[in-house]
Parts: C-alpha cells; structure tokens; sequence
C-alpha cells in the first residue's frame, strides 16, 4: 500500500499538532497533500519543527493546502521581523498584538497563514492561538443563544496599524475621512468556505461594537464573550524553535503576541492562501481575501 508520510500528535489540548518524522524539503504525493489538509480542518493548526529550508520550499509546503497569495507588488511572501531596517518588514513597529483574525474588516476573512522561524533567539517573544471554531459548542446555552441573533462591526484603520487596541466606535463615527477605514458587518458566527462548524468573528482587536445594541450592552456581550474564547484552557502557545514552520487556520483560530518582541531576534517569513484544495482536488476560490481591502502597509 501507499507509504502516507504525515503523521500528527497533538499539541495542546485546545489546538494544533506537530508534524512528526517529517521534511518539508521533500515534495509530496496528492494523497499526502490531502492528508495533511485533513489533518489541518482537525487541528486547526500545524506545526513542522527543525527544518532547514529554502524560500521555495517553504512556497511549495504552503501550496499545498491552496493558491499561495501574492500582494500588489508580486511578492508571495513578507515577514514578520524585529529587524527595524528590514525592508520587506509588514508591520515596521513591533508591539503588542491582541486577539484577531487577518482579514476579519472585509468579507473574506484569509483561511490560512503560514509563519517560517527564519532565525529566531530562545526567548523571542511567542505567539498565542485560540481556538474560535469549537468554542463556539462549549459557550453556555444563553450566550450562543444570543450571539446567534447578532451581528458584529469590524474595522481596520488603515493609517495606523492599531496592533494594541481596537478602533473606537466613537472615533469611527466621527471621522470626516472616509477612506481611512475598512469595515464590515458580519454574523458573531462565520461560516468557513473549508470546514464543517462555524467559528467566532468577533474579536479584540477588530471588533468595535455590536451591531445596534447600545456601547454598554455591547461591551458587556464582548468581554463575556471574550472571556470564554481567550480562556488559557482554550489557547496554545508557541514559542519559537528555528526552522519551525507553522500554518493555521485564520478562520477556526485567532492568533496574539502578548508583549513587545524587544531586541531578541525574531525574524519570521510569512504567507497566506487565496483558497483551499477541496478533498476531491477542486479549487475553492478566495482570492477576493483582502485583495480590494488592502491597506498601504500591507501592499
């Protein structure tokens, strides 16, 4: 029978596995490619550690699971870097990150993101991963009872990368600059083009208020909301290996930084897909993700 090379152990037991026995140098066969995209709609998130690899490599692992993104300038990747001087750096300050999903202030959210640990120190500042797609069962009945009737604004501020702080609803509605931001109004639960369930759109950083409910109420839904989806029992920390590959679902999980990266070297290659494989091979497309919403930093 068919040697299948992708063999998984779980993480944590909120989310993720790691791949094991496992060189991402090494191109694989159809049917390992769509074992590992099942693996991926399982855990939400796949990890790949001590690998030694090339740009193309990391493109070619990454197109496996769908249409690797290209930005506005041709380019299938940017990085994630506490280089300062680093030209291809998407988000020049480096501060804190809180609880999001990419893409979330428009219509097609981004299904998954790949990150490369280029070259990374020991202690360099680790990302958290929460897990938003089967947390949605576990909400005490009243509450999904009532996120099920609710709709939620998202926003991106498109001058400033607002990493550490959600946009004010108060400051949106008064802005006389049209253009500056980028919002959306979408069910507190998202159906994923990939995967069977739903996941919660709302989250810290994006979401500016609930959809007519007065500031106070929304606020009050918010945190309890938040306080379920970001609970430690619900969220997986990685800290950073060199040559760890990592890619998640952006749908099913929310990603943060919980602190500023400081001096130690963190130096991260970074994709996205514009669609996922289907089971049967077929292209599900996506490239509407971001692509007419994307902000100058981004480009």
């Amino acid at each position: 029978g068919t040697v299948v090379l992708v063999r998984c152990i779980p993480l944590s037991p909120a989310v993720g596995a790691e791949v094991v026995d496992f060189d991402i140098t090494h191109a694989l066969p159809e049917s390992d490619q769509a074992e590992l995209r099942r693996q991926f709609t399982k855990h939400h998130l796949l990890l790949v550690r001590g690998q030694e690899l090339t740009q193309d490599d990391h493109d070619r692992f990454v197109g496996y699971f769908g249409p690797v993104q290209e930005n506005r300038g041709g380019d299938r990747a940017g990085y994630v870097t506490n280089r300062g001087d680093d030209p291809r750096s998407l988000f020049p300050e480096m501060r804190p990150l809180i609880w999001h999903n990419d893409g979330a202030y428009g219509p097609h959210p981004g299904i998954a993101t790949s990150l490369w640990a280029v070259e990374v120190d020991p202690n360099a500042a680790p990302t958290l991963f929460a897990n938003v797609a089967e947390i949605v069962e576990r909400l005490p009945a009243a509450l999904r009872e009532r996120a099920e009737t609710l709709r939620v604004l998202n926003v991106r501020d498109t001058e400033f990368n607002r990493t550490y702080e959600r946009v004010p609803l108060e400051e949106l509605l008064s802005s006389n600059d049209p253009d500056r931001y980028v919002t959306y109004e979408h069910p507190v639960f998202f159906e994923p083009p990939h995967f069977e369930g739903r996941a919660v759109i709302a989250s810290e950083q994006m979401t500016a208020a609930v959809v007519d409910l007065p500031p106070e109420e929304s606020d009050a839904f918010l945190s309890e909301l938040y306080a379920h989806m970001y609970a430690r029992d619900n969220v997986y920390e990685h800290r950073w290996k060199q040559g760890d590959v990592v890619i998640w679902d952006n749908i099913a999980l929310h990603h943060s930084r919980p602190a500023e990266t400081g001096s130690e070297s963190r130096h991260l290659r970074r994709q996205c897909i514009d669609g996922w494989y289907t089971p049967e091979g077929d292209l599900l497309d996506w490239s509407l993700t971001r692509r007419s919403l994307r902000a100058p930093s981004e480009q």
